[in-house]
């Protein structure tokens, strides 16, 4: 087997849950030796389930063994001061430290960053909490639940108008945060010779939520315009059809956004009358005619099913997909021909048939090939290891491994690093030929961190996202859209007309340049234009190209069309979004997107790590259907050890692990609460707080087991409660008695939030036209960098560079390919 990308990278995991495991996941993945550290009793997820047979075993969490593949483990008590100085020789040794507790813990334990960073100032530290290390919340009690409402994505996209909004029905907010940890705390690693040592990587995962979804296409309208939109329960409000309908035998995504897209549906129904009306040919004016079209493309569904009516669209061009349930989704034959499900022996639950890596690395393979580890079970392995180390390594003695670890010679450590230093990413330069939203992210991401990033692109086919509205003073033009000045910040812009051979042969001049190239078409495409990897790696040897297609470049779905927005159909996971017991409800924006531009960023480092090792490049093959079915990764379990298919579960806890576990309407126009209790403390203060009704000391909720078993009847109890309280007066009385109460907030909350304005979320630019507007700044907080934020560049930025600087272009052969329309 080749060397992993990641071999040589040691990695301290501090966390419980899910968001700094699935973090730490994807570095063991890869290859890094990661040291799992649990308190005496074990990580939550270890009683979290499922479990075979719904019968309780720490050594059975089909969660945990998600979770924690590839992984070492280990026991401290890090709340003694012996715990506490074994996890220092610990970091001593290491790269990295990923952890998830609240600030206040940490400090308590005498764990914080500058005390860490006084053993090892070197260390890449990654913490991913609800809300982050500052601001007014950064101590408040909250879960996942609790973090994914705070960034206002289902007040704005997922839920009926008249209930509650909905969470997707798995740990969204701690994915994300694990995915944006990893991306972001992996540059930290590559640039610490640019920063000059380790930092710390403050993650918010409400807040990576809150900038990257929901605020790039809704922030700067509200500051502009003072408007914002709530959720329909429809489907996408800006283009019609574009929501899920019942059929025969299921639920589908009807999705047919462009001419000829809708004209294929037509053809597949017979081309009816009504859709042949010139009006119908514009999506925005179907979308203002959703409630007659609706109905009339639903008869015509229930009479079909699904995995017909998506292969004959598919065929006829329009990117419709089944709703596919997690069941479907683990079985397809695509995922079978892809490998994706691969058998791990483990000593307590058998043979299970796990998720496989969540992008291929040809040169590098990933991917779970050990088991999660039994409590301790490498106990006294590591910490041979710590003393085989040597007294160099450990804290009380970190002086004598001097300035070669970046201390004075006399056991204190340099001066930390502040932030407006360098960049990690300084010095990396990318070429990125990325559609829409998911591919200019990756862009994004990188650029935030200090890589030049040209984004190439064309006025002979504007991209989508510079047509939405709306446009920087209402004027309307494919340089002022808001929300893509929001999405592309990080990216600088150059204009090919690729369909132009003189425009391909300049694109490669510029890959020469390039150490990464980007690009997210359907499989095919770039070869079409004479720049597929095989062409690219002649002119390039070290060369890493980054495809993200749908469902990844081979298998039977290779070729599927298909949105950001209804891509996760086909992962199981829309299966689980909807209230309990009801039929899936529509997520109304491309949730999928941003997050695999972020998981872009960090394959590509991953991939670019393998390269700075052996001065080899590759060509990452990254599906984003297998990355969004990670999310999947405990209802799969359950299917995988128990067989049972899960459904939507509305804001419940999807293992069944707390009560209550929900959105709770209070005063006011559509405003709610999240409450999350897990603990018998938390329901004792839960109970303090509502003033000890009568009904709290009945049999049915004396207990978790019976509070869990009688969820219905309690969240009918306490949003009776709610209803007569104010949201934030009600999380701030909550807080008080130690629950995790937060507001649900929506897009206007997002820009007047205390929280987010300490945090600087949200920041006014001045944009290179004349108007000022606002975009998310820096979603993830960084002690020895500050990312450079500004907005989306105008079409063709940074041609006088590129085609001059650094491809040499006189100015006379420069404007004949402008004039050419070459460059355009």
């Amino acid at each position: 087997m080749p060397a992993r990308a990641l071999e040589g990278l040691t990695v301290i995991e501090l966390g419980q849950g899910v968001s700094a495991p699935y973090c730490a996941k994807l570095f063991a993945d890869y290859g890094a030796d990661v040291v799992k550290v649990e308190p005496p009793g074990g990580d939550l997820a270890r009683h979290w389930g499922p479990f075979p047979g719904d019968t309780p075993d720490p050594e059975k969490s089909g969660l945990f063994f998600f979770l924690n593949t590839n992984k070492r483990g280990i026991v401290l008590d890090v709340t003694t001061p012996a715990g506490r100085d074994e996890l220092l020789a610990l970091i001593a040794c290491a790269d990295v430290l990923i952890e998830n507790h609240r600030p206040s813990d940490l400090d308590a334990w005498g764990l914080d960053y500058e005390s860490i960073a006084d053993v090892n100032p070197n260390l890449v530290m990654i913490s991913i909490t609800p809300f982050g290390q500052t601001g007014p919340y950064r101590d408040w009690r909250a879960y996942d639940l609790n973090a994914f409402h705070l960034t206002a994505t289902g007040s704005r996209y997922c839920g009926l108008p008249d209930q509650a909004p909905l969470e997707h029905g798995t740990f969204s907010a701690d994915f994300y945060g694990a995915i944006t940890g990893a991306a972001w705390g992996m540059a930290a690693i590559r640039g610490r010779s640019n920063v000059g040592g380790g930092q710390h990587i403050d993650v918010s995962s409400a807040e990576a939520i809150a900038a990257t979804f929901v605020g790039g296409q809704n922030i700067g309208a509200y500051a502009q315009d003072g408007v914002f939109h709530h959720r329909t329960g429809v489907g996408m409000p800006l283009g019609a059809p574009a929501t899920i309908l019942p059929c025969k035998d299921g639920h589908v995504w009807m999705l047919a956004l462009e001419p000829g897209q809708w004209n294929g549906v037509a053809e597949v129904m017979g081309n009816p009358d009504w859709m042949q009306l010139e009006m119908f040919q514009d999506m925005f004016t179907r979308a203002q005619n959703a409630d007659a079209i609706y109905p009339l493309i639903e008869e015509w569904t229930r009479e079909h099913g699904k995995f017909e009516i998506m292969e004959r669209c598919q065929a006829a061009g329009a990117p419709v997909t089944a709703v596919f349930t997690v069941a479907e989704a683990a079985e397809h034959p695509h995922v079978a021909a892809r490998g994706y499900r691969v058998d791990i022996a483990h000593p307590a639950l058998g043979t299970v048939r796990a998720l496989g890596a969540p992008f291929k690395l040809p040169a590098s393979p990933g991917g779970p090939t050990a088991p999660s580890p039994s409590l301790g079970q490498h106990t006294d392995e590591v910490r041979a290891a710590v003393r085989e180390a040597g007294p160099s390594a450990t804290p009380e003695r970190w002086s004598a491994a001097g300035a070669a670890q970046g201390t004075n010679g006399h056991g204190t450590a340099r001066p930390l690093a502040t932030p407006g230093g360098k960049r990690p990413l300084e010095g990396l330069r990318i070429a990125n030929f990325g559609w829409v939203w998911a591919g200019p992210v990756s862009g994004q991401t990188l650029g935030y961190l200090g890589a030049e990033v040209y984004k190439i692109e064309s006025h002979a086919r504007i991209d989508l996202t510079r047509t939405l509205p709306p446009f920087g003073g209402g004027v309307r033009g494919p340089d002022r859209s808001l929300s893509n000045h929001a999405c592309w910040a990080g990216n600088g812009s150059v204009t090919l007309n690729l369909k132009k051979p003189e425009a391909q042969e300049l694109a490669l001049q510029l890959i020469a340049e390039c150490d990464v190239v980007i690009e997210n078409f359907g499989p095919g495409v770039m070869q079409k234009m004479n720049l597929g990897y095989d062409v690219l790696r002649k002119i390039r040897p070290d060369v890493v190209m980054f495809s993200m297609p749908a469902a990844g470049l081979d298998g039977p779905l290779k070729d599927v069309r298909t949105y950001g927005l209804s891509l996760t159909s086909l992962t199981g996971l829309d299966s689980l979004v909807g209230y309990s017991g009801g039929p899936p409800i529509p997520v109304e924006n491309a949730f999928s997107d941003p997050l695999n531009g972020i998981m872009g960023a960090y394959a590509i480092l991953v991939a670019l790590a393998h390269r700075d090792r052996t001065g080899e490049g590759q060509h990452v093959d990254y599906s984003q259907h297998e990355v969004i079915m990670q999310l999947v990764g405990p209802a799969y379990m359950d299917y995988a050890l128990n067989g049972r298919v899960a459904g939507p579960l509305g804001n419940r806890h999807p293992l069944a692990m707390a009560a209550p576990h929900g959105v709770f309407r209070c005063t006011g126009d559509d405003r709610w609460i999240a409450i999350a209790v897990f603990s018998e403390d938390e329901w004792t203060g839960l109970v303090a707080a509502m003033d000890t009704p009568d009904w709290t000391d009945t049999a049915a909720f004396a207990t978790h087991a019976e509070r869990v078993r009688n969820i219905a009847a309690l969240h009918d109890k306490i949003g009776a409660w709610t209803a007569e309280f104010d949201d934030r007066a009600l999380a701030a009385r909550l807080q008080q008695h130690g629950v995790a109460g937060t507001p649900v907030l929506n897009v206007a909350d997002l820009l007047n939030d205390p929280h987010w304005k300490a945090r600087e979320t949200f920041v006014e630019v001045d944009h290179p036209l004349g108007f000022k507007e606002t975009i998310y700044g820096s979603y993830v907080k960084m002690s020895a960098s500050e990312a450079a934020v500004e907005p989306g560049p105008v079409m063709g930025r940074d041609n006088d560079h590129v085609f001059k600087n650094l491809l040499g272009l006189d100015e006379e052969r420069y404007q004949a390919l402008v004039d050419a329309e070459v460059i355009y």
